[in-house]
């Protein structure tokens, strides 16, 4: 059975994934790992080890379940990033705080935004691309090399590239026998220029639950894509969005698209095993976005199952991987929201433990002590930072303690997390 688990390359030497040459005469690196990358790295170190294999024998057997579609590579990204989904529409320049709105759905809500803020006059567009705090690539330059193999007199070439000790993750879906051999390849290189390029440690571990589809409050599911997507249409040509009866098949009941935001791009690679480039392919980008409507509701056994799998053709080479719900800048209506939701937490807090304040006991006799009230202040303190034994002392305390009013707020106050315990433990000490 397979099972999905967090992937994690760790660079011990500089990388480039290749993308296009500039006319600059500047090679640009990607600032993720494709998920086509992974796959072509962990296939690379397998054949290394192994070599070429026959048909019919074992080791062939293991190759094409591994790389062949037995096993989902996701693409890895950097911790804090991640694409903008393209139904996102935001500020082009920086918001003010009077802002009510930066950023807006357009996935989760039916009306279109503005095309200006109303608050500060910026023009609101679409973002998209790796949001977040992105890898900052470094240059190096030497001399352009002809077809000859000799350097080309007065061309210089620059090429950028990560730096090591950069951690990229994401998910691996795998069973857990797939995960140890792959686990056992490492280290494996990435990217381009292997010989001394692109060494990076692999940590393969239980990484909880992949992104899936968001549910809409009317019942409809937005999914965004992490990786391009490959789409067709009954005749077999490119496709900017899955059709009914793919949605079918990953989701268990008919359904369609109802909107998509989407856009075209092209994705080719190198195939490790043949030695050659492989064709163009027309997909849509990461962070694509469609709303789905299902004909009747989709379990969450079903949302699961499409994380795991993801959406259309090459699935296995890494195209079709599913994103989160994208981070949304707050604006000032949702600042304004989230603090007065706040404030009526605290207050809550508060007055669940409204009876302990000024308190004065002494737990062992049950009786009030006007020395009682420091002590139980210095146990609620050390409950909040992890103290077993106050832990204990307050539990005692909250049976023996003869006002029912008491017991329970220090019930109450038992059962907060550690945040809301210090919190709550801080307002009773003024």
């Amino acid at each position: 059975m397979t099972e999905v688990s967090e992937l994690t390359l760790t660079l011990s030497q500089p990388a480039q994934f290749g993308d296009r040459a500039r006319k600059n005469f500047v090679l640009s690196t990607m600032e993720h790992v494709p998920g086509s990358v992974v796959r072509g790295a962990f296939a690379a170190a397998w054949l290394a080890r192994y070599g070429p294999s026959r048909p019919g024998t074992p080791q062939r057997k293991q190759f094409l379940d591994l790389f062949e579609g037995g096993v989902r590579f996701g693409p890895l990204l950097r911790d804090g990033t991640e694409f903008m989904s393209l139904a996102v529409a935001g500020h082009k320049y920086d918001p003010t705080g009077a802002c009510a709105v930066v950023d807006y759905d357009r996935a989760i809500t039916d009306t279109d935004p503005p095309a200006y803020c109303p608050d500060c006059g910026s023009p609101i567009e679409r973002r998209s691309g790796l949001q977040g705090e992105r890898p900052v690539p470094v240059r190096r330059t030497s001399v352009a090399i002809g077809e000859s193999g000799t350097a080309i007199p007065g061309q210089l070439f620059t090429r950028e590239l990560l730096h090591a000790g950069q951690a990229f993750r994401g998910t691996l879906t795998a069973t857990p026998e797939q995960q140890k051999v792959l686990a056992g390849l490492g280290p494996v290189r990435v990217g381009g220029r292997r010989t001394t390029h692109g060494r990076a440690e692999v940590t393969i571990r239980d990484g909880g639950t992949p992104p899936t589809a968001q549910r809409r409050p009317d019942g409809d599911l937005v999914i965004r894509l992490r990786s391009p997507g490959v789409f067709t249409d009954d005749h077999g040509r490119p496709a900017r969005e899955p059709s009914p009866r793919e949605l079918e098949r990953a989701l268990g009941v008919p359904a369609r698209v109802v909107r998509s935001w989407t856009r075209w791009e092209q994705a080719g690679g190198w195939h490790v095993a043949s030695g050659l480039p492989k064709h163009q392919e027309l997909t849509v980008s990461a962070g694509s976005t469609f709303q789905v409507h299902p004909e009747r509701r989709v379990d969450d056994t079903a949302l699961r199952e499409l994380a795991a799998r993801g959406l259309g053709l090459r699935r296995h080479e890494g195209f079709g991987a599913l994103a989160p719900p994208p981070f949304l800048r707050p604006g000032k209506a949702e600042r304004d929201a989230i603090q007065d939701a706040e404030a009526a937490r605290f207050t809550a807090l508060m007055a669940g433990v409204v009876d302990l304040r000024g308190l004065r006991f002494d737990p062992r006799t049950g009786q009030l002590d006007a020395k009682g009230w420091r002590t139980a202040l210095s146990a609620l303190r050390a409950h909040a930072d992890g103290n077993d034994r106050a832990t204990a002392w307050l539990r005692r305390s909250a049976a023996e303690h003869p006002d029912a009013g008491v017991r329970a707020g220090l019930e109450f106050f038992l059962g907060l997390p550690a945040e809301d315990a210090a919190y709550v433990a801080g307002e009773l000490s003024r």
